[in-house]
This record gives structure tokens, C-alpha cells and sequence, in this order.
């Protein structure tokens, strides 16, 4: 369970897909996010080639990034040491992408990563990039879908800005309906130059929010330095967001990426925790990723807990201290109230107020006196105690 002191598990994502797709756009686009602080994982520098001016350091050692660090490994038996590594509060990240093709196949590597999590780190999704241009030359559709599919939890359509624009929406749902073949729950999003929010899938800016000096249980030790590349990224990133109105096409090698949808609901009192275990543990349709801090009667008293999911992958662990204090937004609660639960859903295109309608729901009222005295023993937290034993 998390200390007093702890910082926040932090979330591995793997990134996986051919070689050519995009997933070198990708990672250097997320690096290029003025906030972002990503250490990354990878199994050969050639195969990826992360844009250069993006790196400095000595290559054998942890690079440092101008938004993180990466290390090259040969192999994923050296893949757990460098993922604790990488908890190290003094490096603040926010995220750690793993380039997947070159370890063991993703639902492996996923079930490790949970497996070696202990509250340190925790699985934040796995990401496959698909080239647009080349699937239909290469996909065998006498056979089930690549089995890397059955651990995926979203899929990049890359390259749509090369595909002729009448054929783009029918691309993406050909490869919707080829990938739900082997698991209906991954979402599928088009993209042009592998530009993705990252908010759809980490939180920029977390680590800077992390444990400070003296919190680390390691000493107080200086911030490090901003490098200048920092400085310049968060001008071209400003510079590309102000372009973003305009032509759909001309702006395509402008604008950093489409924003994902998001809703924040809050509540007061102690939650349901079945019911928020029911929203998380079975996303709707189009939702990505659920985070936030639950207030949850457990035996006499209340405890707070940390939730994220992404897709079917559910992280709970004890909040290092009470649930987060917010403005209270829900219907009927008054001005200036604070609230004990938060969460946030974000996603592409899903049902908006429906979501908010389940997790008001879930989240307000006073759960401790609908439950039963005899039940009040933890029974109704039990799924949710049950994803904290996982990473312990």
C-alpha cells in the first residue's frame, strides 16, 4: 500500500506495431509535450531512432531527455531494474514508454509488468501503431487478428493524411472491425503523424507535481535543471496550438494533435464503491481512462483510494493521504462545498452525460447508511481491495 510519502505509482504504457507505422512520430511527438517528463524503454536504438536532438548523455548509462530518460536494453530479463530505476522520485516522471517489439510479445510483457508492479508502477496501456497505408497489403484476414491485439487497448490508424481523403473513415472502420475481431474493447482513433493528446493516455506534468524535496525518503536534493531544449519545445508547442483554427488540411502538419474529451465528476460523503468498481472495471463505449480519489466506507471508518483504469486494466492502491479536496460541482451541492471523490474519465467521442450521470450517482449520497450494519466489515469494498492485493 502507498506510504504517507510515496509517490504515486507511475504508468508503463507499451508501445508496439511494425516496424514504419509511426511509432517513432509517436514517442517523439510525446517528448516534444512542453510538461512531459517520459522515460523510455527500448531494445534498439537503430530500429527506433528517437530524434536526436531530443537526447543527450552517455549511451551507457539512463539518457537524459529533455522530458525524461531512456535506457537501452538487450533483453526483457534486465526490463524490471530498469523500470524501478525509472520510479526514482528524483526523476519526476510522468510516464514510462516501453518499445515493445523487440521484448517478449505485449500480452506477456503486459502480464509482467503487472506482475512486477508492487505499487511502484502499474500497467498504463497498450498502444499499437497501424500504418494505413500498408494494412490491407499485409493483413491475412483467413486468420484471427495478431494476438498482440488481445492486450491492446488502443490502436493508432497512422498515416491518414496519405490515404486519399474519401477513403479515410472507411479505413479506420475496416481496421475497427479487424481488431474487435480479436478484442472488442480496444478503441481504435485515426491520426496523421502519430499526433495524439497525451492526456488521453498520462497525465503531463504529474511528476513535476510529485513528491518534493525531503518527501522522497531519499535526502532533498536539488531540482534538476531545466535544459534550454525545454524552452523551445514549449514555444513550438505553443506556436503549433494557436494554428490549430483553420483548414482541416493545412493544418495537418501544424497542429500538435486533436484534443481528447474528458469529464470530471466529483462527490461528497462516502462513494458506492461497487458502483464505481461497475463504471471502471467495464468502461463505456469510447471512455480510454478513468483516474481520480475515492472516499469508501471500509469496516467502522472511511479510506481513500487512488483509481486508474485504462481499458480492462484496473489500478487501485491507498491514497497517501486523505481524497483530494475540490470544488464541488455535482447537482445540489452547494457553493463552496468540498468534495472527497474525484474522478476523471477521458476518451474519444463517449457518451458525455451519461458517464457523469453514472459516477454522480456513484459518487454522492451517503453510501455508510444505505449498507447494512452487517455488511459494513469491507464486504462492498472487496473488489476494490482485491485490484490493491494484485500490486502488492
Amino acid at each position: 500500500m502507498s506510504g504517507p510519502n510515496r509517490r504515486p505509482a507511475i504508468p508503463v504504457i507499451l508501445l508496439t506495431g511494425y516496424l514504419g507505422a509511426g511509432k517513432t512520430s509517436l514517442l517523439n511527438h510525446l517528448l516534444r509535450h512542453p510538461d512531459a517528463r517520459i522515460g523510455v524503454i527500448v531494445n534498439d536504438f537503430g530500429d527506433l531512432n528517437i530524434d536526436a536532438g531530443l537526447v543527450v548523455g552517455q549511451v551507457d548509462e539512463p539518457l537524459s531527455i529533455s522530458g525524461g530518460c531512456v535506457c537501452c536494453l538487450t533483453d526483457d530479463s534486465e526490463l524490471e531494474d530498469a523500470l524501478v530505476a525509472m520510479t526514482n522520485p528524483k526523476l519526476r516522471l510522468d510516464a514510462i514508454i516501453v518499445e515493445a517489439s523487440g521484448f517478449a510479445e505485449p500480452l506477456t510483457l503486459a502480464r509482467m509488468i503487472t506482475r512486477m508492479g508492487h505499487h511502484r508502477f502499474h500497467l498504463g496501456g497498450v498502444i499499437d501503431v497501424v500504418d494505413a497505408t500498408m494494412y490491407f497489403d499485409t493483413v491475412d484476414t483467413s486468420h484471427l487478428p495478431p494476438l498482440r491485439f488481445a492486450a491492446t487497448t488502443l490502436v493508432l490508424v497512422n498515416k491518414l493524411d496519405q490515404v486519399p481523403a474519401v477513403d479515410r473513415d472507411a479505413t479506420v472502420e475496416a481496421v475497427r472491425a479487424r481488431v474487435h475481431e480479436r478484442n472488442p474493447r480496444v478503441i481504435v482513433i485515426g491520426t496523421r503523424h502519430a499526433r495524439l493528446d497525451p492526456t488521453l493516455i498520462f497525465d503531463p506534468g504529474a511528476g513535476e507535481r510529485g513528491p518534493r524535496r525531503g518527501d522522497s525518503g531519499v535526502g532533498e536534493e536539488p531540482n534538476q535543471p531545466e535544459l534550454p531544449i525545454r524552452e523551445l519545445l514549449r514555444q513550438a508547442y505553443a506556436e503549433a496550438a494557436a494554428d490549430e483554427i483553420g483548414d482541416d488540411e493545412t493544418d495537418a502538419e501544424t497542429m500538435p494533435h486533436r484534443h481528447a474529451q474528458s469529464v470530471t465528476v466529483t462527490g461528497t460523503g462516502p462513494a458506492d464503491a461497487d458502483a464505481v468498481m461497475d463504471f471502471v472495471e467495464d468502461l463505456p463505449s469510447g471512455v480510454y481512462r478513468v483516474k481520480g480519489t475515492v472516499l469508501v466506507p471500509m469496516g467502522t471508518g472511511q479510506r481513500s483510494f487512488v483509481v486508474q483504469a485504462v481499458g480492462p486494466n484496473v489500478y487501485v492502491a491507498e491514497a497517501a493521504r486523505p481524497a483530494s479536496k475540490a470544488p464541488s460541482s455535482h447537482a445540489g451541492a452547494g457553493d463552496g462545498s468540498e468534495a472527497d471523490s474525484v474522478l476523471v474519465v477521458i476518451g474519444e467521442d463517449f457518451d458525455a452525460e451519461a458517464a457523469e450521470a453514472a459516477l454522480t450517482a456513484a459518487l454522492n449520497g451517503d453510501a455508510a447508511a444505505t449498507v447494512p450494519e452487517s455488511s459494513r466489515r469491507g464486504d462492498r469494498s472487496e473488489r476494490l481491495l482485491h485490484h490493491v492485493r494484485l500490486h502488492t
